[in-house]
């Protein structure tokens, strides 16, 4: 079902009361007195022209990560831990690249991407702004473990086998040959795409059957169906691509969520960065790619998601270099375009040391699992953007 009106809300939709928020003061911050920030309304005033790939001087800087206190509970100091406290203490297994992965890369022209001047009919980028996500976030994950926490100790992975919960966590010892497998010599995309299917996405598709309290079994079987994320590279608009599709499906024939995997050797931060850039459009500028120019990262990537999301009727989307994501959607007409700031997952070797003040708070897996949430419209949580005219 396509969004309607508005940015991300809970249901009913009330006003940010910025004396509830339990976050730090930089995101009190962005709610008391949003002007003093650089992210002062969700479009700016200026046209950009995405094709020009460029980042002009403080105009986007790329967030640090936000700390914030952790709950205790008692049941912490239990020697199994529970799922709450599993995807709070989570981080993302590092992998080592291999050694045919091409360096100096440079982003190829695709003339399957060339289309008339008003083809792709996006005409405006606006912010998600990042309280926005991270307190949304919050509240779904507090209620729902509120319901449905549990103990996590048949879930993991068993000695000489893998489990469903596959993401490395402080207090969980998991069996680790499987992850070594994966993390070794990643020279193509596709490496980052298994190692995200058998790590990441499993581990958020099934934190979310048992935090919904998904019964095992047929009874749950039509459920877990949409909460399935496949591999898609069929979906992608041109040959030869060097990326990869992540989709999660849904029960009416539709796509819920598409995820534009790039590897990291071709996508440097600062093409990330012009790639969340926010504004008006220009005309044409994600329709015509001249040959006599180099490829622009950040319109390439607007016209393969504008005509993947189209044609499969999907209107909510990530894009991940696997350590940096973004989230987004369009509009119900795809006219208006709604993407966030850049997220950075917490990477470490699998097997690490690592302390939980270092985490950031909601985790990256945690802020997975809510997004895959909006997406497919549980946990009351409505994501309606913007039809409406846009004003500076």
């Amino acid at each position: 079902m396509p969004p309607q009106s508005s940015p991300l809300v809970r249901v009913p939709t009330v006003p940010l009361d910025p004396s509830t928020l339990s976050w730090t003061s930089h995101r009190k911050q962005l709610v008391v007195h949003p002007a003093n920030t650089s992210r002062r309304g969700l479009v700016r005033g200026a046209p950009i022209t995405i094709s020009d790939g460029t980042v002009r001087e403080g105009r986007l800087q790329l967030p640090a990560p936000v700390f914030a206190p952790h709950e205790t509970d008692p049941e912490e100091d239990s020697a199994t831990p529970y799922l709450k406290q599993y995807l709070q203490e989570s981080w993302f297994p590092a992998f080592k690249v291999g050694p045919r992965v091409k360096q100096d890369f440079v982003w190829p022209h695709y003339p399957e991407l060339q289309a008339p001047p008003g083809t792709r009919k996006l005409r405006v980028i606006s912010r998600i702004m990042p309280y926005r996500i991270h307190g949304a976030a919050y509240d779904l994950l507090a209620d729902l473990a509120r319901q449905n926490d549990q103990k996590i100790d048949r879930h993991l992975a068993a000695s000489g086998g893998s489990g469903d919960l596959a993401l490395p966590s402080i207090n969980t010892a998991c069996d680790d040959r499987d992850m070594r497998f994966y993390t070794q010599d990643v020279n193509f995309v596709t490496d980052i795409t298994k190692l995200l299917m058998v790590s990441t996405f499993r581990t958020v598709a099934i934190c979310l059957y048992m935090l919904l309290g998904i019964p095992e079994g047929e009874e749950g079987d039509g459920f877990r169906s949409i909460v399935q994320f496949k591999t898609s590279f069929e979906m992608c608009p041109v040959k030869d691509k060097f990326f990869d599709v992540i989709s999660l499906p849904t029960n009416t024939g539709r796509t819920s969520m598409i995820i534009l995997v790039i590897p990291p050797w071709a996508l440097d931060n600062m093409d990330f960065i012009s790639f969340i850039n926010t504004g008006p459009v220009a005309p044409g500028s994600i329709d015509v790619f001249p040959a006599d120019k180099p490829a622009s990262a950040p319109a390439t990537m607007w016209a393969m998601l504008w005509d993947m999301c189209s044609k499969h009727k999907c209107y909510y989307f990530a894009v991940t270099t696997y350590e940096f994501w973004a989230f987004g959607n369009f509009s119900s007409k795809m006219d208006n375009g709604y993407i966030s700031d850049l997220f950075k997952a917490p990477v470490y070797s699998h097997n690490a040391q690592v302390e939980r003040d270092i985490l950031p708070s909601p985790t990256m897996t945690e802020t997975l699992l809510f997004w895959m949430a909006a997406c497919i419209g549980i946990g009351d949580i409505n994501w309606k953007p913007f039809d409406d005219k846009v004003t500076s």
